[in-house]
């Protein structure tokens, strides 16, 4: 093979956007679906609890609530598994339209300039951004495990950190699906179909993950369903309708 054909082939790999960083993103998404892959082959009982927690997940939650689970390693590496596959999307999206001057005035929409413009060089850096959605994302799953640990407190029975880890974490199970979608994504072009796809599919698995949230901690502390789905879909379009006045402003 001469220098020639070796520079074309090359020319073809290497990404041809703006979106530089994309072996390191796609070795990263690689690299969590490795280690998932990992412990669904080599642990049997986490290969059926995965299978049970997607396909009866009351059944599965009910085995969480009597602490017949998975040691809470397993349930960590869980957790930082669907934080990478969160904060890729979150990151390649916000690094690719952080670099289109077009897709400026709705950052500005969502951030004050005071704000936006001291971040701005951090947007454009691809790396840091990855660290800090899959950093962001896993503090979210301990801060949901936390606040469902403090509603405990109000609920009878005994309870520890450790049940509502469980919870927060086997949860969000379906953001894992995303490793698969965050292996294209850095390769689109960052436009108003890529958006909207992206926010479709993010929104998607988030709704359902927050219903098995509910799901979850309708089990965990033994409430009946229609007054933990209601509660949820309150507290959801509160949270919906605060961000709309928000993007509003």
């Amino acid at each position: 093979m001469n220098s020639t054909l070796l520079v074309s082939l090359l020319a073809e790999v290497m990404p041809r956007s703006p979106q530089n960083g994309y072996f390191g993103v796609l070795l990263y998404a690689f690299g969590l679906l490795l280690v998932l892959f990992l412990l669904i082959n080599l642990d049997r009982r986490f290969r059926e609890y995965i299978v049970r927690s997607l396909v009866r997940p009351f059944n599965f939650f009910a085995d969480v609530r009597d602490r017949r689970i998975l040691p809470n390693g397993q349930t960590t590496l869980l957790a930082l598994i669907c934080s990478g596959a969160f904060g890729i999307s979150v990151a390649t999206l916000v690094h690719g339209y952080a670099a289109d001057p077009a897709a400026a005035p709705y950052f500005y929409t969502m951030f004050p300039r005071a704000v936006y413009d001291p971040i701005k060089g951090f947007l454009w850096d691809y790396a840091a951004l990855l660290i800090a959605t899959t950093a962001m994302s896993f503090i979210a799953i301990f801060f949901v495990a936390l606040l469902l640990r403090l509603w405990a407190m109000f609920v009878r029975g005994r309870f520890y950190f450790a049940d509502t880890y469980n919870v927060a974490a086997w949860s969000v199970l379906p953001i894992a699906l995303l490793l698969a979608y965050d292996l294209i994504l850095p390769r689109l072009d960052m436009d108003q179909p890529t958006a909207m796809l992206s926010l479709a599919v993010i929104g998607a698995l988030f709704i359902w993950s927050y219903f098995r949230v509910l799901k979850g901690t309708g089990v965990l502390f033994d409430i009946y369903p229609t007054k933990i789905y209601g509660y949820g879909v309150l507290a959801l379009a509160l949270f919906a309708f605060l961000v709309f006045l928000f993007l509003q402003k």
